[in-house]
């Protein structure tokens, strides 16, 4: 492999930016900018572009990502092998640790662990001391990571109930792109389709992967398939057929030709022109964000203090403007307090929202299944009905979780637009943290069994021995008096009749029962269901409140700060003696000089084109 090469970025440029910024920053006393400041720094010098490994059970994602990496860092076999999500990042050493919860409220611990270790299923691993382990980390030595690159290998979503699913939506919105696996053994499944449609509105950035093409020969009609219905569901992301095996095969041998024939090259090609360059503009934006915001801030007292000191008018004339100076201030922090009403508002409209959209889907699903419990034995289709049914909820819930993140960044939008009618520009908008959105739901419970059994065709001749037996014993008796047996035509038909009502009544009566007990075996997994996830999303919207709270009030504060500290700076400027105003004039002309050569470098390099494709991250 050869190493892999950065796309070009100016870094250098932005870091001097953010120096020089500082200064002025540190020079007013302005420990909340200069910590700001030192905050971005450390992200654009040193940014993490994170790749979800994703697909449903089986499909190869854990194989595919060793023959990336042409090193074993997952675990593979031929059972359900990836049970924790793996996050695999550069090292000049191969490490492993896991990292363990420490209970409500308390940092995990990361616990070191032998990198052999890593092949097998460390979800109860010994060190763990019997808390849950949350995910595991490893590092190796592979050029592929040299970049930044943390691949982040997720556990399969099928199976009953997908009990995955949520856990691997959950890391998408931390995540720069997806890499989405399935194999070439048959078309995309419907749960697999709703899943690249979840997926894909949560991390655009992505690739399908068609893998074990060296096992299946018609794998072409496959993909062609694939790709049919993705425009059918209007899904435009490319599919891309592979094979781990060859790529294995090629790097052990060093043979060009078959690594070109297993299609990896052009993993690394969307790695390098899609991810690595998205990423970098997505940081370098965030951090060119924060850079503007805090030169304005500073701007704002430096150009208060320099009005003041050349202002040539009379004293009464420069109280008065000192005094419209500080009610506009009151005005604008007035104006800026209003986003704590916004936030509190859209949070508590969300959660409504957001409870009543699950409860509809749940209704749907509750509504559709009555009716095939309605329209079938239970008893001889439970198994199928139990199957739908879970992985409609799971399906349901994802959908709910899609819709929740969605709507929480439309709502973080909305408070950053009351700063901007403020006049508080260059206002940054978090990105809504995976934490606190996807990683609370646990794993589903199945469908309760059916405790009544099918009809046997023994139980089916009692039945109607058992209502023949009354008829022909009741018409026999009657028969007797007009001196006939007990045992003749007449009561054997009418036995026989009564027999087949009874034995018909028998079964309604027991379809009714099944059917009772099935729709109350799938109201009651429903209902268990929406407990969970209802408990969790109200807890996931309050870490989501908490986490724009805390970002805004910073920013608010700031905000009231600079308005305070101009209007002290304009005061003190009146009191200078004549022969200190000089050489302070001087310096914040140089100060406000440096600001606005910040301001238009920072405007200049957040709108300018990335420049020409970079090259390769691999061969």
């Amino acid at each position: 492999m050869t190493q892999p090469n950065a796309p070009a970025r100016p870094v250098k440029v932005i870091v001097e930016l953010i120096d020089h910024s500082t200064k002025i920053a540190a020079a007013y006393d302005r420990g909340d900018l200069v910590e700001r400041l030192g905050r971005a720094k450390v992200r654009i010098s040193d940014p993490q572009i994170r790749v979800v490994i994703a697909g449903q059970l089986k499909q190869g994602k854990s194989q595919l990502l060793n023959s990336l990496l042409n090193v074993p860092v997952a675990r593979v076999g031929d059972d359900e092998t990836t049970v924790l999500a793996t996050v695999v990042s550069f090292g000049e050493q191969a490490t492993a640790q896991i990292v363990v919860s420490n209970g409500d409220g308390d940092e995990p611990e990361v616990i070191p662990i032998p990198p052999s270790r890593v092949q097998t299923d460390l979800r109860r691993a010994p060190e763990a001391g019997g808390r849950e382990v949350l995910r595991v980390e490893v590092t190796a030595p592979s050029p592929l990571l040299k970049n930044g690159l943390a691949f982040v290998d997720t556990p399969g979503v099928g199976g009953h109930g997908q009990p995955h699913l949520a856990s691997t939506l959950g890391l998408l919105p931390d995540a720069d792109a997806l890499l989405m696996v399935s194999d070439t053994s048959q078309e995309f499944i419907e749960p697999e389709m709703t899943f690249i449609r979840q997926a894909l509105e949560i991390c655009p950035v992505a690739t399908i992967l068609a893998t074990k093409t060296d096992l299946y020969p018609h794998w072409r009609e496959i993909v062609d398939a694939n790709v049919a219905h993705l425009r059918r569901a209007g899904i435009d992301t490319p599919i891309v057929p592979v094979s781990a095996v060859l790529r294995s095969h090629a790097i052990s041998l060093n043979d060009k030709e078959l690594n070109e024939e297993s299609n990896f090259p052009a993993i690394v090609k969307f790695l390098s022109e899609k991810v690595l360059s998205r990423e970098n503009d997505r940081v370098r934006d965030q951090v060119l964000t924060e850079v503007r915001s805090a030169a304005e801030h500073l701007t704002l007292a430096v150009s208060s203090e320099l009005a003041s000191i050349n202002d040539p008018s009379e004293r009464e004339r420069l109280t008065a403007d000192l005094e419209q100076r500080k009610r506009d201030a009151q005005e604008a922090m007035a104006h800026t307090a209003l986003w704590q009403q916004v936030l509190n508002d859209g949070i508590s409209d969300l959660t409504a929202d957001v409870e009543h959209d699950l409860r509809g889907r749940f209704r749907a699903i509750t509504q559709y299944t009555e009716k095939v419990i309605d329209d079938c034995d239970p008893t001889q289709h439970w198994a199928e009905i139990g199957s739908e049914l879970e992985n409609a909820v799971a399906t349901a819930v994802g959908d709910n979780f899609v819709w929740a993140y969605q709507r929480a960044e439309v709502l973080a939008d909305e408070v950053a637009r009351v700063f901007m009618q403020a006049g508080i520009d260059a206002i940054d908008t978090p990105r809504i943290d995976a934490r606190e959105m996807g990683e609370g739901f646990g794993e589903l419970k199945s469908v309760s069994r059916l405790e009544a059994k099918p009809v046997r065709a023994g139980d089916r001749v009692v039945s109607g021995m058992r209502g023949s037996f009354g008829g022909v014993m009741m018409f026999g008796m009657l028969t007797t008096f007009a001196g006939l047996g007990m045992f003749n035509p007449l009561s054997i038909g009418a036995g026989a009749l009564l027999g087949r009502k009874a034995y018909k009544d028998d079964m309604d009566n027991r379809m009714l029962r099944v059917r009772s007990e099935a729709k109350n075996n799938m109201r009651r997994f429903v209902d268990d269901v929406s407990f969970v996830v209802t408990k969790e999303s109200r807890d996931r919207l309050k870490g989501i409140q908490r986490q724009l709270r805390d970002h805004y009030r910073e920013i608010a504060n700031q905000a009231n700060r600079s308005l305070s500290e101009s209007l002290q700076a304009t005061l003190a400027a009146a009191k200078l003696e004549e022969n200190e105003r000089g050489a302070r004039v001087r310096e914040l002309e140089r100060q406000l000089n440096i600001l606005r050569q910040v301001t238009e470098h920072a405007e200049k390099l957040s709108t300018r084109a990335t420049g020409p494709s970079p090259a390769p991250v691999g061969t």
